[in-house]
């Protein structure tokens, strides 16, 4: 069902074209200003008006058209007649479905307070449409007004939710745009409705907005039931046969399929988590209790009352664990609009996809069509680009091509997402369910794939599934983006080597501190701080300052697979490693799924895959020689596929001629390396405070770029004026949409619970001002209470809260920090794991010289805060200078012994322990360690037959932090250089980390890493074994005894752990902001809560 709306200036003078698409195509016409009259109410017989004429007024006039199978009628509004207000409502009846269209044109824009009893009266869907002629942020607009802002707050506290926010509707003879026509509609029906605004304005000023309501029978729910015991005992057997390695995939693809029931359930309104237990239990419950009321059996009603016992409980758990699934989404907050795509598109699969594809200006309708012209689109230009002679070997690297170990494997299974699989059909959740046995086959496999570098060609396979552009016309191929599927085996076997080449570019530092994303440790936050602290530089040395914002076309798709290889070899990613990124890039295939069908499959010859997990960290390494182009003065960041250039100097003249000299050197370096920039997409802009004499002019290969008030970068609108003002206004509006979309299931009986909500809230929406906080801690107390504002907002219309509870009492049912308090808290949280990140921070550049230099303010704030914490950033616990993400250091032994089970009886433990070590570690030197956290002291112990220590450490230390300490401070002071060393410790915490090092890891642990391989280098064996406590070994009862004996005589050691540090901030910063209410005051509010409740209960019935 398609809707129309449209502000036509003037209908009778375009009749011509409601005869063409999307007027032809449309069920549903809505127009304003139609300066139509009572006798020109004739325009085509295929439909019945519904009209609002003008009245004698130069302009205005209603239109309101429904197809001849429809029924309507006007719904009296009741208003006066008020030349600045035209209401037409008019309720429908159209197959099977009852609905209320409200057509809308306020010439001086719409007072809602005169209309919003009459809008919030309907118990049925309702569409809003007209031209409300206000202006707001929420829908882009630079500036608001009293009553946008009345619209807006009524809109945030209604059951209505807002379809059309971004683009622009209508374009002013000056060349300006704006969005004034608005859709609106009830939250109940918005997950099925899709609007875009059409790219030709048909004469008017105006441009129509389509609106589509998705309102098909809801199709059978379709759902998979897997005999995972049978699919993993001949999955193994599989694994164990000889299977050769281009087979493999094909046959566990053939025993899942074999192994696999698709049941089809009715086609009804389930709920998105509903599962076959679900099922199963709900036709048991129904069956028994028809029985029990024919036969007037006890027996089926007792067996009723038990499936519908059962019932419940699926219910509950499947209900919770979809709302847990879709939390986890919401933790990256760009997937907030793809959670919701995931809710909404439950029932019907094809909810996204459209009938008819315009191509060549013909519509197609056949599926399989369809799908061959996207996949000739996403195909397109994949023209093989010129061989370059490649020597793999040279000066192989042996860290990066030694075997591929199983602990490699076992991490990268871990951290595959389970999303939807390749072609192949294999999941994620069949590796997980690998047993050792079948893990040490497929880490074979691995290794053989590694050594022959031969990728399967289901490897190098994607299926390609379109996906619509938000607000865009959906019978146009450009308007959808590629989301591809591959092969589960090729992700896993992509994070192995994409571990060892980012460990070899963080410790031999060879990627530029510059060059952001997708590497540890280089986040988007410290980009965008990068940018700032130059502008801010800039301003304090009066100097003029430009930057320019450069957009590489189809960045991962036109990358020259020959050259990528040619730079990770300048890299040193050398050896077999090198061989197999090369063959896994070229001469791979694609197929595009579409409305159940599937394309040709298509060869790609260039560029780098969509949906790999190795693309990203190779284009990191495509643009790590960007350096080269840039004239002296000049500097950059990139982040992935965003390049920002700035230049800033007290001569406009000199900034200038750099930048142009820059341009002409990245056009030179694009050319070689057949990478495309497109200068009309690129902005320029002046950031400094100075007034520019004139405007320079910069050109990239003859184009000039366009100079633009602001530039964005990674998601920041960087201003020469009031830029705290305009980062504030671009994160509100974003707020304010995504409070808008989710009401779309806060009022969806689909069980999510107020905890769901909270967290998404959180991660969705919150979240925006949590980011960039480096900046934005720097708001002035006006503006945060702004974002307390919309923080106090986006809970109330998830939790349903009346207006006028007190934001003290939302805050606490939602277990929220004050949002302003929390912006400085992650702020300082940033600066401080900058100093523990050490020289492996992007703040310094490749000689360990610092590279961005804190602004004065920020400086500041790190000083009052250690200050506070009676400490100092020298005594930060840091990275050692040389990276280990090694978990082979030692020998550790968690649960090898029997003494090891805390299940056996102390005495037994004891004497167990005395029998392992006369065996197994006869001629070791050993050291026990402990660690102890009072109110008064917190300390570390360490002892051994010649020697022992204790000294007081910091109290903010955690006990974890303590006893890694411990052993570092044991092996500088207790170890011996003729023995191997046995260290012996209570923590199996430390050493759980340390067996599964990483660089995520605490610092505290790398640390620890570092001074065992100092011990290596005397080649000393080093065991650590854990020790239950309390369990009378009378090593452990020494070092206890001995951690617990400290005083304020003994030495102190400064150091303190990051993590620790944070963790107190925190603490801190929670009960500086803990709200607090007098029983008088939770009275009175749950009164008025109780009175709110009944009161919308009485209005329901």
């Amino acid at each position: 069902m398609t809707f129309v709306q449209w502000n036509c200036r003037g209908i009778k003078n375009k009749k011509i074209w409601l005869k063409v698409p999307p007027f032809s195509t449309s069920e549903f016409w809505v127009f304003q200003e139609t300066f139509l009259k009572h006798e020109d109410h004739r325009l085509c017989s295929s439909k019945n008006y519904f009209y609002f004429d003008r009245h004698g007024r130069p302009g205005g006039g209603l239109l309101t058209a429904i197809p001849k199978n429809a029924s309507g009628r006007i719904i009296p509004t009741g208003f006066s007649h008020n030349f600045n207000q035209e209401i037409l409502a008019v309720e429908v009846h159209f197959q099977d479905f009852h609905f209320i269209i409200i057509n809308l044109y306020a010439p001086q824009g719409l007072n809602i307070e005169n209309v919003k009893y009459f809008f919030d009266s309907f118990s049925i869907p309702v569409f809003i449409f007209g031209d409300f002629n206000l202006h707001h942020p929420l829908w882009g607009s630079n500036r608001s007004s009293p009553l946008s802002n009345d619209f807006v707050e009524w809109l945030q506290n209604s059951s209505f939710i807002l379809l059309n926010s971004s683009n622009p509707t209508y374009a002013a003879y000056t060349g300006s745009a704006s969005l004034l026509d608005l859709s609106i509609c009830s939250a109940s029906i918005s997950h099925a409705v899709d609007c875009y605004v059409s790219d030709s304005n048909f004469e008017s000023d105006h441009y129509p907005v389509i609106i589509t309501w998705s309102i098909l029978d809801h199709t059978p729910k379709k759902i998979k039931s897997l005999d995972w015991n049978r699919i993993m005992s001949n999955s193994a057997t599989v694994l164990t046969t000889n299977t050769r390695l281009h087979d493999l995939t094909s046959k566990i693809s053939k025993v899942i399929r074999d192994n696999t029931k698709i049941i089809t359930l009715p086609a009804k309104n389930y709920p998105p988590w509903w599962n076959l237990s679900c099922h199963n239990f709900q036709k048991l419950k129904i069956l028994f209790r028809k029985r029990a009321l024919r036969l007037i059996s006890e027996s089926d009603w007792m067996k009723h009352k038990k499936y519908a016992a059962k019932l419940r409980f699926h219910i509950k758990k499947a209900s919770r664990n979809y709302w847990d699934k879709i939390c986890n989404i919401t933790k990256n907050p760009r997937m907030f609009y793809s959670m919701l795509n995931r809710i909404y598109n439950h029932t019907n699969q094809e909810i996204n996809t459209v009938n008819l594809i315009l191509h060549n200006n013909h519509y197609i309708s056949n599926p399989v069509q369809q799908s061959n012209l996207f996949a000739d689109f996403f195909s397109a230009n994949s023209v093989k680009h010129e061989p370059i002679p490649l020597d793999y070997c040279e000066d192989s690297n042996s860290h990066l091509n030694i075997p591929i170990h199983l602990q490699e494997v076992r991490q990268a299974i871990q951290k595959t997402r389970n999303s939807t699989p390749g072609a192949d059909g294999i999941t994620a959740n069949w590796f997980k369910r690998l047993s050792n046995t079948d893990l040490t086959c497929i880490t074979s496999f691995f290794q053989e794939v590694f050594t022959t570098s031969y990728i399967p060609e289901e490897w190098k396979h994607s299926i390609i599934v379109p996906i619509p552009k938000p607000n865009k016309d959906k019978t146009k191929i450009n308007s959808y983006r590629p989301i591809a599927l591959t092969s589960v085996f090729s992700k896993v076997f992509e994070r192995i080597l994409i571990q060892r080449i980012t460990h070899h570019l963080l410790t031999e530092k060879k990627i530029p501190p510059s060059v952001n994303g997708f590497l540890p440790l280089r986040d988007n936050q410290l980009a965008v701080y990068k940018i700032h602290t130059a502008i801010s530089e800039a301003h304090s040395h009066k100097k003029y300052f430009i930057g320019i914002s450069l957009d590489i076309k189809s960045a991962y798709d036109t990358v020259y697979i020959d050259g990528l290889i040619f730079k990770c070899l300048q890299l040193g990613i050398t050896g077999n490693i090198t061989k197999i990124l090369h063959n896994f890039l070229q001469n791979r295939t694609l197929q595009v799924r579409w409305r159940h069908t599937l394309s040709g499959t298509k060869s790609v010859q260039k560029g780098l895959p969509q949906g790999s997990v190795v693309s990203p960290i190779l284009f990191v390494c495509f643009l790590s020689d960007f350096s080269e182009t840039l004239d002296e003065g000049v500097e950059y960041s990139i982040f992935a596929d965003d390049i920002f250039i700035f230049c800033a100097h007290t001569s406009l003249d000199h900034i200038s001629k750099k930048l142009q000299n820059t341009m002409k050197n990245v056009y030179k370096w694009c050319n070689y390396w057949k990478l495309n920039i497109s200068p009309e997409k690129c902005s320029i802009a002046d950031l400094s405070k100075k007034k520019l004499p004139s405007i320079p002019r910069i050109t990239y290969a003859g184009f000039p770029l366009p100079w633009k008030q602001t530039i964005k970068y990674l998601g920041i609108n960087f201003s020469k004026i009031n830029q705290n003002g305009i980062i504030l206004k671009n994160i509100r509006s974003k707020a304010l949409r995504k409070i808008n979309a989710l009401k779309s299931i806060a009022y969806k009986n689909y069980g999510p619970r107020t905890k769901d909500l909270i967290t998404i809230v959180n991660n969705s929406i919150c979240s925006l001002f949590y980011y960039s906080c480096s900046i934005t801690n720097k708001f002035s107390e006006t503006q945060y209470k702004a974002c307390n504002t919309i923080q106090t907002m986006a809970p109330r219309v998830a939790l349903g809260l009346p207006k006028w509870t007190p934001n003290i009492v939302l805050m606490k049912i939602a277990g929220q920090e004050v949002l302003s308090e929390k912006i400085k808290r992650l702020a300082a949280q940033f600066f401080i794991r900058q100093l523990a990140n050490g020289v492996h921070s992007p703040i310094y550049d490749q000689n360990c010289n610092p590279s961005i230099k804190l602004i004065k303010r920020d400086e500041v704030m790190l000083a009052n805060l250690f200050t506070e914490l009676d400490t100092s950033t020298d005594h930060i616990i840091a990275f050692p200078d040389t990276l280990i993400s090694r978990s082979n250091l030692c020998e550790i032994f968690l649960s090898d012994f029997s003494f090891q089970n805390k299940a056996h009886p102390a005495f037994l433990i004891k004497d167990l322990f005395e029998e392992v070590v006369y065996k197994e570690f006869q001629d070791y030197h050993i050291i026990a360690t402990d660690a102890s956290k009072s109110h008064s002291f917190t300390s570390i112990a360490g002892i051994s037959n010649l020697q022992s220590f204790v000294y007081r450490i910091h109290p903010i230390n955690s006990i974890f932090t303590a006893e890694a300490l411990a052993i570092c401070q044991a092996l500088d002071e207790l170890s011996v250089t003729d023995k191997n060393l046995l260290l012996l410790t209570d923590s199996y915490s430390v050493l759980q980390a340390l067996k599964c090092l990483t660089i995520k890891s605490p610092k505290v642990i790398h640390r620890l890493a570092g001074k065992i391989l100092v011990r290596k280098n005397f080649h000393q064996i080093i065991s650590l074994v854990w020790t239950p406590g309390h369990s009378l070994i009378h090593w452990n009862e020494k070092a206890d005894l001995l951690a617990k004996t400290v005083t304020e005589s003994h030495p102190f050691l400064e150091w303190i752990a990051y993590e620790d540090i944070i963790s107190r901030y925190q603490t801190i910063s929670l009960q500086k902001n803990k709200p607090f209410l007098s029983k008088q005051q939770i009275s009175r509010i749950n009164w008025r809560y109780s009175r709110h409740v009944n009161s919308n209960s009485l209005a329901q019935k």
